[in-house]
């Protein structure tokens, strides 16, 4: 069972105030201040500060918190491990960032159910940023992530590598040539996804560490769908940057064109990710295979 004392701490940062944490977990707020100062007292450190009127987690509260939202996940997946011997049918949620979601593994979603009759499977498509919360909180038990993350607070197994790629539409004057540089597109309309996609992030380092960045361009337009970010390029409205996977088929049949940018070559890891816990690491362990099995095909 969590600690009461760590609950507390997630809802006052939630709620940034001792008053509506109170509220929330039907507590007093005498009550809420006691408990934090036995976890001040417990780890001699101060959790909570105010900068001007506004409550904020003290370096140390953060790493407490982020032990604390593991353990309240764990709690939660544990519970649900324990009624799953009742019913004998395992419940799996799992989310996928876009690309990963909408096109590596859609493919094989009807082989994965086959695969595992006695699962009920739920897949929650969205970006990193969104994911990673959802799989702090114990909402989902795994995620599949195209994006940047701090592996080191999760485990994490390599599904594959998949390249990042410019491209255009096939009428596109960029698309007749074989290879272009970085500053040739800067005159250009840039289609990108939204704030918190995975994606995005490794577009923005890799301009970074070319002294670049996304204002550089002309125009940027943000787009939180990958097929209406093709169709966009398809039509010749501008140009984007994607994983190969999301743009298979299109580039297939010609509809779009791969350009290489000379010294500005993205590959990135596909990560099968879960919170560290070695209560439902075996479970989740046997999926992760079937994932890395189709996706190294």
């Amino acid at each position: 069972m969590v600690d009461q004392k760590l609950i507390s701490l997630l809802s006052i940062a939630r709620n940034a105030s001792y008053t509506e944490a109170a509220k929330e977990l039907a507590l007093t707020q005498p009550a809420i201040s006691h408990q934090m100062r036995q976890l001040e007292e417990e780890y001699g450190m101060k959790m909570f500060t105010y900068e001007g009127r506004k409550l904020q987690l003290t370096e140390a509260g953060s790493i407490l918190r982020t032990h604390a939202e593991s353990a309240v996940a764990r709690e939660r997946m544990l519970k649900e491990k324990l009624k799953g011997l009742k019913s004998r049918r395992k419940e799996v949620r799992f989310g996928a960032t876009l690309t990963i979601g909408e096109f590596t593994i859609a493919p094989f979603l009807s082989e994965l159910f086959e695969t595992f009759p006695g699962y009920h499977f739920s897949l929650m498509v969205d970006n990193t940023k969104n994911l990673m919360e959802m799989l702090n909180k114990g909402e989902i038990h795994f995620a599949l992530i195209e994006g940047l993350f701090p592996k080191d607070l999760y485990e994490t197994q390599l599904l594959k590598t998949c390249d990042f790629i410019l491209i255009t539409s096939k009428n596109h004057f960029i698309a007749k040539k074989k290879k272009v540089l970085l500053e040739d597109l800067l005159d250009q309309k840039l289609i990108i996804r939204e704030k918190g996609s995975g994606s995005r992030e490794i577009l923005e380092r890799a301009l970074a560490e070319k002294n670049r960045s996304l204002s550089s361009f002309r125009e940027v337009v943000e787009m939180g769908n990958v097929n209406i970010m093709k169709k966009m390029t398809m039509e010749g409205m501008g140009i984007s940057f994607m994983y190969r996977d999301a743009a298979l088929e299109e580039l297939r049949d010609g509809e779009l064109v791969e350009v290489s940018v000379e010294n500005f070559r993205m590959e990135r890891e596909f990560n099968f990710v879960q919170i560290m816990d070695d209560v439902i690491s075996s479970e989740n362990q046997e999926v992760a295979g079937f994932f890395s099995d189709k996706m190294r095909r």
